[in-house]
């Protein structure tokens, strides 16, 4: 918000008459007729024989000022972070403003769009609207008039955004303008305006952001057994069957030991041949079970435990054939199963 100061006023030589009425103005910008500046600064006083004072004041240095009686202007504005001050008369300070730039239009404010929003001072009232600048050029000098103007409706006053439409979209050619204001009251009922006012001509919208590209889709998973340990029987019964496996996505790798000579899971269905049906073997037994999981893509360790039907077999069995299947399980839903292999255990 633009830092606001305000000096009451002492004396009554106008007590007498209505109390007086200061402005202070900042208007900046452009419209579609270059050669027309709108940029200024002024000051005014609505009282009989008032003089005053307008300031710019930057890192201590008046570097603009400009006097008259009842109101004083020039054609200088501040930058952000000078100090403006109307005074009245010369030397008495009526108040006195911090210049933050405000308001400010979108650039969403175009040609075709109804929209109007953009930056306030927080706590300062805006207004707005548009009109269309045409040149009368004389023998003598050249004239301005604003025709076919329009006001915008203002419905939201929030922290340091406004925002608000018009009834028509906006056309190449016209100038817009937003203006904010804040008043504050003086001793003896005086009032002190302080005002700001952004003009441009309305311009062609900006593209749309065109939008992101789609992720690339990630690798087709793949994976193999890495190390086979070898291992016994009696080694199996203790501490179970480890081996390694490589996944090249974040996932988990499950593995089944099943014993050789019964039908597996991937293969469990029925073959026909010639019309006839082939008795399939029964379900082969499930000797151990494991499972790891790979946070990312590397070399994981899958301990694989015996069930209690295959513990039950290991402690019987001098020798064994048996069939490891491993099955990898990506965390983007992907599976796929590797070769299947053999594996010999003795005692």
């Amino acid at each position: 918000m633009a830092a606001l100061a305000i000096c009451a006023l002492a004396g009554p030589a106008w007590a007498k008459s209505s109390p007086p009425k200061y402005s202070l103005s900042i208007v900046e910008g452009e419209t579609t007729q270059p050669e027309d500046s709108v940029v200024s600064t002024s000051g005014h006083v609505e009282h009989a024989n008032g003089s005053v004072r307008v300031s710019i004041i930057r890192n201590g240095t008046t570097v603009f000022q400009s006097s008259g009686n009842g109101g004083a202007w020039m054609s200088q504005v501040p930058q952000v972070g000078d100090v403006v001050t109307l005074e009245s008369p010369a030397g008495t300070t009526v108040g006195s403003v911090v210049y933050d730039g405000l308001p400010s239009i979108e650039a969403t404010v175009c040609a075709g769009s109804a929209n109007f929003s953009g930056q306030r001072s927080a706590g300062e009232t805006v207004e707005g609207g548009y009109f269309t600048e045409v040149a009368h050029t004389t023998p003598y000098r050249t004239e301005f008039e604003r025709v076919g103007g329009g006001q915008a409706q203002i419905t939201l006053l929030s922290g340091s955004t406004f925002g608000g439409s018009f009834l028509a979209p906006l056309s190449l050619g016209q100038t817009v303008y937003a203006n904010e204001s804040l008043e504050t009251p003086l001793a003896g009922g005086a009032v002190f305006t302080y005002s700001s006012e952004n003009i441009r001509p309305v311009g062609a919208c900006p593209l749309p952001l065109a939008p992101p590209p789609p992720p690339p889709p990630p690798p087709a998973l793949q994976g193999s057994i890495f190390k086979l340990l070898h291992t016994t029987i009696k080694s199996v019964l203790k501490v179970g069957l480890r081996d390694q496996v490589t996944i090249n996505l974040p996932g988990t790798v499950t593995q089944d030991l099943y014993l050789e000579g019964g039908t597996l899971p991937a293969y469990a269905a029925s073959n026909k041949s010639k019309g006839r049906h082939h008795k399939k073997p029964p379900p082969a037994l499930l000797l151990a079970r494991g499972s790891a999981s790979a946070s990312s893509p590397g070399t994981v360790t899958v301990l694989l435990k015996l069930t209690s039907k295959g513990r039950r077999e290991l402690k019987s069995a001098g020798n064994l054939k048996v069939v490891l299947l491993t099955t990898l399980h990506s965390n983007s839903g992907a599976t796929l199963n590797l070769e299947r292999r053999a594996v010999s255990l003795h005692r």
